[in-house]
């Protein structure tokens, strides 16, 4: 049995969200980030990284930087730039890319779920990561950033999702990256006990992105059950989710680029390849049917000599690590990744300009074997998937105090 609940969310004002709804902070590089923090006084990267200048990364340490973060998220609420809904509610939001219309609700989950295994995950976390998201969640009791969930599709929800979409959202804005945002508050009492009923009666949620968001606000909630233990009510006893059906959810592959062969001349890696693999060049690459390859100017299909899938785990065990010596793929500098949907042309260019060495396209894998790994409580390699949609962060936030 999984447990949902409606929350009283902190948003920003209708007029302001295209300005302060953002890309993951962590998708922006410094000078990025000073130049968005320049030119826009609503984003929410000000609550963010309020340690960045207009000339220069002011070095604070942890608490420090996370007391300045609760400062700037209190001004925006004094500014009523965002403001705390009145009623608890579900969120349904719509993002519209490519064509495509990926739509589900964000609400808070049970941390339960997560830490006795209905919440599934098919990746590892890095202990470093998690503990500095748990402190900044401490710190700031604030999360703006929803971990997806993967669901199993219920026609009552898609019948009441029809009924909402056919309303004016509360939100509806574009942005620069072509992608459509519409949201609608779901605060109806028969509307939020069926929300809650379907969710009720699955048997899992699966992570599709946010691992070491989701763990870090487990994290956090046995932390404050250690120090509270009778508190099994508060916010931090949920994190933030938006969750979506199994046959909305996009999975692309994570393509990988390396610097370096290790030494190796061409001649030599490609002896190497062909002791695992079959080598055929082509000139009409198509990585949703083929493994590829791209070195020296030259498109490649990788196939196994022993007939089996290549997979990202494939390419770590059989060449990465052992060939090219990259044993660390969260922390190795010599390989990049870059997610398909930029295209091959964006691993040829990056190949041609001497910026890396070989390029591997791999093949997306489906929802359904994602879905097995976890079941199994496997875990994919870093990076294995590219999944959408992806959420802005400080559209919805959820305080944890």
């Amino acid at each position: 049995m999984l447990t949902i609940k409606p929350f009283k969310a902190v948003r920003p004002m209708r007029d302001k969200v295209h300005l302060v709804a953002s890309r993951s902070y962590v998708s922006y590089t410094v000078n990025q980030l000073r130049k968005k923090l320049h030119e826009n006084p609503y984003s929410y990267l000000h609550i963010i990284h309020p340690d960045i200048g207009k000339s220069k990364l002011h070095k604070l340490d942890m608490a420090a930087r996370y007391g300045l973060v609760r400062k700037q998220y209190e001004q925006f609420l004094k500014d009523e730039i965002i403001v705390r809904d009145e009623k608890p509610s579900f969120y349904l939001y719509r993002q519209t890319k490519n064509n495509h219309r990926f739509i589900g609700i964000i609400a808070a989950v049970a941390i339960d779920d997560y830490l006795e295994g209905r919440v599934k995950i098919h990746e590892q976390t890095l202990s470093k990561r998690q503990e500095i998201f748990t402190a900044y969640l401490d710190h700031t009791n604030v999360n703006a950033e929803p971990v997806l969930l993967i669901s199993s599709k219920s026609e009552a929800l898609h019948k009441m999702y029809e009924r909402y979409t056919s309303t004016r959202p509360e939100y509806d804005f574009t942005q620069v990256t072509k992608a459509r945002h519409e949201l609608w508050c779901i605060a109806d009492a028969k509307d939020v006990q069926e929300i809650e009923r379907v969710f009720a009666q699955q048997e899992a949620l699966y992570i599709a992105d946010g691992h070491h968001r989701c763990a870090s606000s487990a994290a956090l909630c046995e932390k404050r059950r250690n120090e509270n233990p009778k508190d099994r009510t508060s916010p931090h006893n949920y994190f933030l989710a938006y969750i979506i059906d199994e046959s909305n959810v996009k999975i692309y592959a994570f393509n990988r680029l390396v610097k370096d062969l290790n030494g190796l001349t061409h001649e030599q890696f490609t002896a190497h390849l062909e002791k695992d693999f079959v080598l055929q060049k082509t000139k009409s690459p198509q990585q949703e049917k083929e493994v590829m390859m791209y070195m020296n100017k030259t498109w490649y299909t990788l196939k196994s000599r022993q007939g089996k899938t290549i997979e990202a785990q494939t390419i770590s065990d059989k060449i990465l690590s052992p060939i090219l010596g990259i044993h660390d793929l969260r922390n190795d500098k010599r390989v990049s990744f870059i997610e398909e949907p930029r295209g091959l042309d964006s691993l040829k260019h990056a190949v041609d300009r001497n910026h890396f060495q070989v390029a591997f396209a791999l093949r997306p894998i489906s929802v359904e074997a994602l879905k097995t790994v976890a079941d199994k409580r496997g875990t994919m390699p870093p990076k294995s998937t590219w999944i959408e949609p992806k959420l802005r962060s400080g559209m919805v936030i959820y305080e944890l105090d």
